[in-house]
Parts: C-alpha cells; structure tokens; sequence
C-alpha cells in the first residue's frame, strides 16, 4: 500500500510540475544597446517604425524577398516584427531594438523565407543579434511565433549563429 500512496503522490508532484512548465514565462533578452539615437539614425536614414513588418499571416511573409537575410525579433508579447528591408540593404537601421521598439524580446536574429507563388516553402530563423545576445535555445518562441501565424512547423529550420554581443550599456 505505501508504494501506491508515493506512486500517487510522485504522480501528482509531476503533474503540478508540468503544469508549470507549461506556465513558464519565456525568457526575455534586454537591448544592451542604447534606443534614443537608434530611432535618431532610422528618421536620418528616411526610415520609419510604420514600415516594419508584424506577422500575423503566411502572406507577411511573402512580402519578404525569397532568399535574402532579413532582422526579426519576437517581442515580450510574443509577437514577430521583421525589418522591411534586408539585412545587408544599404543604409538599412532597421536593427533589433528598432524592431522591438527598445523593449525586451523573447529571441532576435536572421530570417530566411524561401517562398514561390505566394507560398512559403522553407523558413530559416539563427539568433545572432549582437544587441539582444539571445540564446539558440530562444529560437522555440521563433517557431512557436511562425506557427501561430500559420506557418507549417516542418518548413521552419533553426540554426545556430551565436552572436558577438555589444557590450552591456
């Protein structure tokens, strides 16, 4: 009868266990890099916060040129915002803070879609944001952002592209 009892009760402990896990917050990554004369070089360069993209369906995504490297970040709330411009453009401000409007996130890095006629057909996402310093393992609130706007897990890869943080500020 004792072994039941702590069975039980090893049951319930890891039930309560699971229970918050799935709970748990995300991690959250502040800039290390001050906002302020951010937006000053994104208004200079003839940029705008209107422009960035936050992706609530797979068409946002198709708006993106198949192929290049685009900045993204996944906000504290969960939300995805990519840069409208890719991350080698010139003259592009379009940083990660700029996209996160200078709040924490939950992951920041580089974006690939590869899509044809209008469809998404392979989605890459790395964590190097020098700003944020995410970890590979934040990429999860990546793929869980692509997934609630509809995009099939199966065509979403991760790679890992630890980045050279900016010093804290």
């Amino acid at each position: 009868m004792s072994i039941c009892r702590n069975l039980a009760r090893l049951a319930a402990g890891l039930t309560l266990l699971a229970g918050s896990l799935a709970d748990a917050k995300p991690a959250e990554f502040s800039s290390r890099v001050a906002y302020p004369p951010l937006v000053a070089k994104l208004k200079a360069s003839g940029g705008s916060p209107d422009r960035i993209i936050h992706v609530k369906h797979p068409a946002d995504l198709a708006r993106l040129e198949s192929g290049k490297r685009y900045k993204f970040v996944v906000d504290a709330h969960g939300q995805m915002a990519i840069a409208p411009l890719p991350a080698d453009a010139t003259s592009n401000e379009y940083v990660h803070p700029i996209l996160a409007g200078g709040g924490p996130v939950q992951t920041a890095g580089g974006i690939v879609v590869d899509h044809a006629a209008g469809k998404i057909t392979h989605v890459v996402v790395d964590q190097d944001s020098k700003s944020y310093c995410p970890t590979s393992d934040s990429l999860a609130e990546a793929v869980h952002a692509l997934t609630a706007a509809g995009v099939a897990e199966s065509s979403i890869r991760r790679e890992d592209h630890p980045p050279q943080c900016a010093p804290p500020k």
